[in-house]
């Protein structure tokens, strides 16, 4: 093969390896776009709140939810791509809740602990700097104070 041959045919596999690139993340912008308007609406039929993991689109029934204050304060159809990305990237969870004192519906890229692990959840909490978490066979919501720690009754009244 010629050196002639062998530079074109470097410049077409070149191409092809930039053209599949930017289609793929094209696609992939785009399918993002997809599932965060999907979300989009999924919240707005749930507007007391939901948890979702965004990989299999169901929503666990037990566990308990905590949130990453790496998206803490992300609301409205803007603050959705961030969180969705940041879900995607961890355990693929996503909350919603609306927050009556300002009327903006909160998004939250989520952490969801098994029931009988409350002292991590309390613990990741706590690390990611949360006024509460929330137990979601119950839904129950656990508020923590100021240095994380769970504010009476964390016990149940029948005890």
């Amino acid at each position: 093969m010629s050196l002639k041959s062998s530079l074109s045919l470097l410049l077409t596999f070149s191409c092809l390896i930039i053209c599949s690139c930017g289609s793929r993340n094209q696609t992939s912008t785009q399918a993002d776009a997809a599932l965060a308007d999907s979300l989009w609406t999924f919240s707005q039929s749930h507007p007391d709140g939901f948890t979702l993991d965004i990989r299999t689109w169901t929503e666990p029934s037990s566990g308990i939810a905590v949130s990453y204050e790496a998206t803490q304060d992300s609301h409205g159809r803007d603050g959705l791509d961030f969180v969705i990305s940041h879900a995607m990237a961890h355990e693929g969870y996503v909350g919603g809740w609306l927050n009556s004192e300002d009327g903006l519906y909160y998004f939250d890229s989520v952490r969801v602990f098994p029931e009988d692990a409350i002292d991590a959840a309390v613990s990741f909490g706590k690390a990611n700097h949360q006024y509460a978490i929330y137990i979601l066979s119950s839904g129950e919501e656990i508020r923590l104070d100021e240095e994380g720690e769970t504010v009476p009754p964390l016990v149940p009244a029948w005890n």
